[in-house]
């Protein structure tokens, strides 16, 4: 039993008169009885019998649990709430020390958590509710001073700061919290100061006026109940501990008149149970104290009944179930276990999925946009805990698509605003090009370059053209210095002023101010130290600051800040890759050196992170490892070694914010492999292999999410695509139809479409076990460096299930860092699942014309 709670105190202070039934249920702060679920139980009265873990059955080994960083304070019976920064707020709880008002930020990019502003009041067993308009409702719960608390306060991304809102006409813990489709908030039932200690009151939060208001009461007092919001927008509570012990009942609540009606009993008992609805519209509730703390069984709302299901390999009371964005269910810890398992509706069946490392429960499980689950917290053998854990969904697969019309070794891709990728180039100096249509998966020739070129770069301009400049083409002498632009909407090119220096194996970046800067490359035989810009404005390309260092095959990466970093490449000179570094600062025009890397390479690949790091991995010759910049101190630090040297592979961010590499030369040999590597835990992890081995080929991420991989050495005309593997139902898919179709300095995105709240809170309805992600989070991922951002909701404005509008957006200039210029794919996530990205640009001042939206999917009905 844990020292640092009185039992006496909560008894006596809620009055429970059940204590003999439920020894230490309602005792929040104790364990529940050794004897109960660590050795035999000490009595079958409450359906205990099957708390104790089979040793037939062992999760296979596997790589789906990895560690995360670690709370500052251990805690448990606190809430965790997904903010739509993509953070994840734990606030309150009980801890080593006695109950908690300090709260913790999450941060997915870098697996850390950083303090942010505490609570007026130390609570445990409260719950905590995203609102519309992006601020966080804490309420209720239990502290040793005040007792059963009514107090509510608000928590503001923004400020970090918690502010009192009204409060409840009942003190209550261990209720339940449902956002209502009106935006108000309905609470019920818990533990409070009546006779029993049990209510069954209900109450409504108006985040209009910051008030509470009764509603109708449930037709039994409970408490440790679930709550769920089915499509018929009722809510069902199911089961519990009443007056009469653990309970199979379960109603439902009507927002419309405030009034609650039965619903059907389940045919087992539970409390400290999980609901979570479905995407059939069924809810599974699993675990629990009652007649069955494996068993599992299906509500039907169409006909108000309940069935039998699959049972679990282990009984669990106290644990989490989170809706995957496969449709499957995880379910995860319970009293001393480290299993997890899967619920498969298809089948009705559950399967073993790894183990979380710690055995815990009272924790918190939320559900990530990158479709990974962080389990936070909960208690362990006597003592809170601080550890977090990650799950990681299987990875993804590849499958083959439309092959091209020309076999193009060395071809460049950018992918346009009409959501289409061009293709020019490559091998032999070709000079055609094509378009890849995602919607048909299909090859059609376009306008053909004026001059043949490999080895050259090609940047989408905020104009909505394609620069290519430079490369390779014997027949035109060599090195080139011409430069040519792409229109999509006639499907042709142009000339455009040529550099002042020929040159192939360079960079191109596109910086602030809407200039492309060329460094670097090769002349010939001679590795170059100069650069240039171009202005789009006037076509025309002027000197700006030497390297001073000769390199090509190097790498650039337009950094946050606003300064560029080149890193490692070749020098001819000396025939040998080089581990120097440099920033550009465009305000300036001036390279000064960085942070040498551990290694020398070059033909690799750098990838900026959403932390704001770059990650640099492998090259030539035969170098496996990889290496993470950070802006911040101008150092380079290693990370965990890909397993397989590679160059001439390609890198991509993913909208989870993992990378993808994929094929590239090992010596001789040409690669089909595939890895995933995850900035959090710094790990790589295989995901598949290609159809086809292939090196030098192009790859693009496209507004699916999936990526394209196309051609490369031989030469090939095949492409594949890569599916990140959320297998999810597209009919559960947010839908975005329009967004707003440039940004400025300072204004605000709107988003409109269908399905932004998602189709289930995605989580187990357990109080304040609770952490839903049925809301929008808008996520911006810049075509130009990478760089992602998550928007800040409106306050005013909100979001809703068919609208979002964010709070203004700072835009990066050539001395302020920010989201860079040009354009954007913008995505919605709810419940682990992305929406089809469509385009935004992003400009320093407002287009003439705004760009052409490309036709809209249909919207699918809800199920």
């Amino acid at each position: 039993m844990k020292k640092k709670h009185n039992n006496s105190t909560r008894a006596s202070v809620v009055q429970i008169t059940f204590i003999s039934l439920l020894a230490g249920l309602l005792t929040l702060g104790a364990a529940p009885a050794t004897s109960q679920f660590e050795g035999k139980p000490a009595s079958t009265s409450v359906g205990l019998q099957n708390s104790q873990q089979p040793a037939a059955v062992s999760a296979p080994p596997d790589r789906s649990w990895v560690p995360t960083g670690s709370m500052s304070t251990a805690r448990e019976h606190h809430t965790a709430t997904l903010l739509q920064s993509g953070k994840v707020l734990v606030a309150g709880g009980t801890g080593d020390s006695g109950i908690l008002n300090s709260a913790e930020l999450y941060d997915p990019a870098t697996g850390t958590w950083t303090a942010t502003g505490s609570m007026g009041i130390e609570r445990d067993s409260h719950t905590a509710t995203l609102l519309p308009n992006g601020k966080v409702l804490v309420a209720g719960g239990h502290n040793y001073t005040d007792g059963v608390l009514s107090s509510a306060e608000l928590y503001d991304p923004v400020s970090g700061t918690w502010t009192p809102t009204g409060s409840m006409g009942t003190a209550r813990y261990s209720y339940t919290a449902t956002l209502l489709p009106s935006g108000k908030v309905l609470v019920a039932g818990g533990v409070g100061y009546s006779v029993s200690g049990l209510l069954s009151s209900a109450e409504l939060y108006d985040p209009a006026i910051g008030t509470w208001t009764a509603t109708g009461s449930m037709g039994s007092a409970r408490g440790y109940q679930t709550a769920t919001l089915p499509y018929s927008g009722k809510v069902l509570v199911a089961g519990g501990v009443g007056d009469s012990g653990v309970l199979s009942s379960a109603e439902l609540y009507d927002p419309a008149s405030g009034t609650w009606t039965p619903s059907g009993s389940m045919g087992n008992t539970h409390s400290a149970h999980t609901a979570t609805l479905l995407p059939s519209g069924k809810v599974l509730v699993a675990g629990g104290y009652g007649s069955g703390l494996s068993s599992a069984e299906l509500y039907d709302p169409a006909s108000g009944t309940w069935t039998a299901t699959g049972s679990m390999s282990y009984g669990r009371v106290f644990h989490t179930a989170t809706l995957l964005a496969s449709g499957k269910v995880l379910v995860a810890g319970g009293p001393t276990s480290t299993s997890a398992e899967l619920y498969d509706p298809a089948t009705g069946t559950w399967t073993a999925t790894g183990t979380t490392g710690t055995g815990r429960y009272w924790h918190t499980a939320t559900l990530l946009p990158s479709g990974q689950v962080l389990v936070a917290g909960g208690y362990s053998h006597g003592t809170s805990l601080s550890s977090a854990t990650l799950y990681h969904p299987p990875s993804g697969s590849w499958s083959n698509t439309g092959s091209m019309v020309t076999a193009r070794f060395q071809p460049i891709a950018t992918f346009l605003s009409s959501g289409r990728v061009l293709v020019a180039g490559g091998q032999f100096f070709q000079s055609s090009a094509e378009l890849y249509n995602p919607a048909s998966g299909t090859w059609t020739a376009t306008g053909s370059l004026h001059t043949g070129r490999i080895y050259n770069t090609a940047t989408l301009l905020p104009s909505g053209q394609v620069l290519v400049v430079g490369g390779y083409n014997l027949n035109a002498g060599g090195s080139l210095s011409s430069a040519e632009l792409y229109d999509p909407a006639s499907g042709t090119w142009m000339v455009t002023g040529g550099m002042g220096t020929a040159r192939q194996d360079h960079t191109a970046t596109l910086l602030p101010s809407g200039k492309v800067l060329v460094a670097g490359g090769i002349n010939g035989v001679t590795s170059l130290t100069s650069a240039e810009l171009y202005n789009p404005a006037t076509a025309t390309w002027t000197a700006t600051g030497d390297m001073g260092t000769e390199r090509d095959s190097h790498t650039a990466t337009l950094l946050p800040n606003g300064k560029v970093l080149v890193a490692a490449g070749h020098n001819n000179s000396c025939g040998c890759s080089l581990n120097t570094a440099q920033l550009y600062d465009p305000a300036t025009g001036v390279w000064t050196a960085t942070g040498s890397l551990g290694t020398a390479r070059s033909l690799h690949t750098a990838t900026l992170l959403p932390s704001g790091k770059v990650l640099v991995a492998g090259g030539y010759f035969n170098v496996s490892s990889a290496e993470l910049y950070d802006p911040a101190t101008g150092t380079w630090t290693a990370t965990s070694d890909m397993g397989s040297p590679r160059e001439y592979h390609t890198a991509t961010l993913l909208p989870s914010g993992q990378v993808l590499v994929a094929g590239g030369q090992q010596r001789r040999r040409i690669l089909s492999s595939a890895t995933l590597y995850d900035p959090v835990s710094g790990r790589w992890s295989p995901t598949g292999s290609m159809a086809t081995a292939r090196a030098q080929h192009a790859m693009t991420l496209l507004a699916s999410g999936k990526v394209l991989v196309a051609g490369g050495s031989t030469p090939l005309s095949s492409a594949e695509l890569y599916d990140p593997g959320l297998d999810f139902d597209s009919n559960w898919q947010p839908l975005l139809t329009t967004v707003t179709p440039f940004i400025v300095p300072g204004s605000e995105l709107t988003a409109s479409g269908s399905r932004f709240q998602g189709i289930s809170e995605a989580s187990g309805g357990n109080g304040a076990q609770n952490s839903s992600s049925n809301y929008p989070l808008v996520q911006l991922l810049s075509l130009a460096n990478e760089q992602m951002l998550f928007l800040p909701v409106d306050a005013m404005t909100g979001w809703s299930d068919t609208s979002f509008t964010s709070a203004p957006i700072t835009l990066m200039t050539t001395s302020s860092s920010g989201f860079p210029i040009g354009y954007a794919l913008v995505t919605v996530f709810t419940n682990g699942i992305p929406s089809q990205s469509q385009f935004v640009l992003a400009s320093t001042s407002t287009p003439r014309s705004a760009p052409t939206p490309r036709p809209r999917p249909t919207p699918v009905p809800r199920p």
